[in-house]
């Protein structure tokens, strides 16, 4: 299988954090997580990637979505 895999720019969009008043975000407009789980303030709601840790490499955002893929299927499994 072939992957291609799309990065543009090093900060967050502020559009999810600002419509959102209950998500918690950090002084820098990073979205809050549970570093174990990438689970929000809002528990249906999981993060990773620049929006959670600002600009970084996309060797990161891929493991942040693995952990939370992981993360999701067992709150879903245990709700």
């Amino acid at each position: 299988m072939d992957t291609v895999v799309v990065s543009v720019g090093v900060s967050p969009n502020p559009i999810v954090p600002d419509s959102l008043p209950e998500l918690k975000t950090t002084q820098w407009g990073t979205i809050e997580v549970d570093k174990d789980m990438l689970q929000s303030s809002i528990p249906e709601m999981f993060a990773g990637g620049d929006i959670v840790r600002g600009g970084a490499t996309v060797i990161l955002a891929m493991g942040d979505g693995r952990k939370a893929a992981q993360a999701m299927h067992k709150y879903l499994n245990h709700k």
